[in-house]
């Protein structure tokens, strides 16, 4: 059995249909890319990972156990900084983090922090679009989870940033861990990624291994999506 087990899923929210037949499947030691447009339902799968969408119906599991209060220990779903009062300090946020969760490791999120180059004492009404991006993916990183939920982490933020994050995940990745992560920036993870699913229509239209896509398409991934898209 896979690691994720999606199987027939359906799920409405405020009577909109989401999904009406969802599949998917997903192993560990993987980064995976989720690829698709604005409004295809991108965040909502982070979401029913996560625990956080209720009452869908079908199979949603993780190792075994269906989604819900005992799979929220093993996800990591990256975090919105806009919950905490802006007169926060990033070292105020962690240690929230570090109270809250306890596979939440101080000696990772120091690590972090230096890579980084982020002040514990900064507040979170002084930083950058970046440094929120940043802060973020630290407290996100930082527990021992098996699953990590990036929801465009690098939507908005500056070319170095989105650099600095991606050698992040390269440098803390956990072979016993996946990564989700959902981007628009498709040509600066291609090299990333292990995995690629594509959404349409909300929909998995395609879901293959990037080396496998390499030997027998022969195109990139941005060439890909585009494909994918326009089929």
């Amino acid at each position: 059995m896979s690691f994720v087990e999606v199987k027939n899923l359906q799920y409405k929210k405020s009577g909109h249909e989401i999904f009406s037949d969802l599949n998917f499947s997903l192993g560990k030691g993987r980064i995976v890319a989720l690829l698709g447009e604005n409004g295809s339902g991108k965040t909502t799968i982070m979401r029913l990972l996560s625990g956080m969408a209720l009452n869908w119906k079908g199979q949603l599991m993780i190792d075994g156990t269906t989604i819900g209060e005992e799979t929220k220990s093993k996800v990591s779903y990256i975090v919105n900084l806009n919950d905490f009062p802006k007169d926060y300090t990033i070292s105020k946020v962690l240690n929230f983090y570090r109270r809250f969760y306890k596979d939440y490791s101080s000696e990772r999120a120091e690590e972090l922090m230096h890579f980084m180059g982020l002040n514990h004492r900064s507040k979170l009404k002084t930083l950058s679009r970046g440094q929120l991006e940043k802060t973020a993916l630290v407290a996100t990183l930082a527990r021992k989870a098996e699953i990590y939920l990036l929801d465009e982490p690098l939507s908005g933020i500056d070319l170095l940033t989105r650099e600095k994050i991606i050698q992040s995940l390269i440098r803390w990745f956990d072979e016993d861990s996946l990564i989700l992560i959902s981007t628009h920036q498709i040509a600066e993870i291609e090299n990333v990624v292990d995995e690629v699913m594509i959404l349409k229509n909300r929909q998995i239209v395609l879901q293959q291994d990037m080396e496998l896509l390499r030997e027998t398409k022969g195109i990139g991934l941005e060439n890909l999506y585009r494909e994918a898209l326009t089929q």
